[in-house]
């Protein structure tokens, strides 16, 4: 899992704004409706290719893949594969676009840290892993040339880190200043080995565009990425959607008016009196997860336009919904049951009342 707590407080801090209804809104753009690939999915012995079918019937257009670095090059120039390429061949046979998440830090590159959040001490070493990741899966990647069975479908996107605002996930705080080194390193790197290629700005959550904003006012050339992103986590789904304005406005101000918003993860938890809370009003049934995500894609693509909005995760597919003391690992659309097999939530059901809607 991308995330072991949540500090969640924007809930109760921001204003609740009143929900808009209409129906009314323009054709998503390709790769619209995402959900996050993770969890049991990344047990080989789940058939991903049936899940990867039974996404596709639902209207998911991208996959978000988290491609750690710590586990793919645990040794300098030493690589392993197998794990990331069953994803993205999953993907490209039913034609779904992926999203790759580059995060994490090997010990060899980050001094030997304990957590693998720790970024890298030499940001020409994280340039190095993106290359690598191009000459994998971009267009021109190996991956494609040992598995000419499979119609091609290159990566094409690059997040770079995960929350690095959040100390659990980039432990070099305060954030702004070894983040945009890392940014700065990763743009040109990725963009060298494919031009055509969308470096997207790693996603923030919690007070996320006060956090945008600290990072854009880094000192230092100006910072360069083809798209931003967010996880506004709220307790309402309209708070949600103030998140993404607040951001939008975050980047608007900054010279940054044409550069579309990523929000690549957006979730409730279904875990309400299943556990402890973890905080205020975000937890909810799993009812009640069904009708927030009802509820915020119906106000995400009325303000689409406005917001720049380009995709958009759930996060994510399928979770345990049992026993776990992670709200996260009650997210999914999916249950996951301890005899291997997926229970249809209904947030699944929802999902795709609103794909359908969408291509209507």
């Amino acid at each position: 899992m991308l995330r072991l707590c949540l500090a969640l407080l924007v809930a109760g801090a921001l204003l609740f704004a009143p929900a808009v209804a209409s129906s009314a809104h323009a054709a998503t753009p390709p790769g619209f409706f995402g959900v996050m690939v993770n969890g049991p999915l990344d047990d080989p012995l789940v058939d991903l290719d049936a899940q990867a079918a039974q996404m596709k019937a639902a209207g998911v257009q991208s996959w978000r893949v988290e491609m750690a670095w710590d586990l793919i090059e645990p040794a300098p120039g030493q690589f392993a594969w197998a794990g990331t390429d069953r994803k993205v061949l999953a993907a490209a046979r039913q034609g779904i676009d992926v999203l790759g998440l580059a995060l994490r830090a090997p010990g060899w590159a980050n001094g030997g840290a304990a957590s693998p959040f720790t970024p890298p001490t030499k940001s020409s070493d994280y340039a190095g892993y993106l290359k690598a990741l191009v000459a994998r899966y971009g267009p021109s990647g190996s991956l494609w040339l040992e598995h000419p069975e499979v119609a091609k479908r290159p990566v094409r996107a690059w997040e770079i880190w995960n929350e690095p605002n959040l100390k659990d996930y980039f432990t070099n705080q305060p954030f702004a200043k070894p983040y945009a080194t890392l940014l700065r390193a990763a743009y040109p790197a990725v963009k060298g080995a494919d031009p055509g290629a969308t470096v997207l700005m790693a996603s923030m959550a919690n007070y996320s565009w006060r956090d945008l904003a600290k990072l854009l006012d880094v000192s230092g050339p100006k910072l360069k990425f083809d798209a931003a992103g967010a996880h506004p986590f709220s307790g309402r789904p309209s708070n949600a959607v103030k998140i993404v304005r607040l951001n939008r406005e975050a980047l608007d101000k900054r010279g940054y008016k044409r550069v579309p918003l990523w929000l690549t993860e957006l979730t409730w938890s279904s875990a309400k009196g299943k556990k402890k809370p973890l905080t205020q009003n975000w937890e909810t049934t799993e009812s009640g997860q069904a009708s927030r995500l009802r509820d915020v894609f119906k106000l995400l693509l009325k303000e689409r336009r406005s917001l720049k909005l380009a995709r958009v995760f759930w996060y994510t597919w399928a979770t345990v919904d049992n026993g776990s003391p992670n709200s996260f690992d009650y997210s999914g659309l999916n249950q996951f049951r301890t005899d291997g097999t997926f229970r249809a939530k209904p947030a699944l059901g929802a999902f795709k009342a609103v794909t359908k809607a969408a291509e209507g």
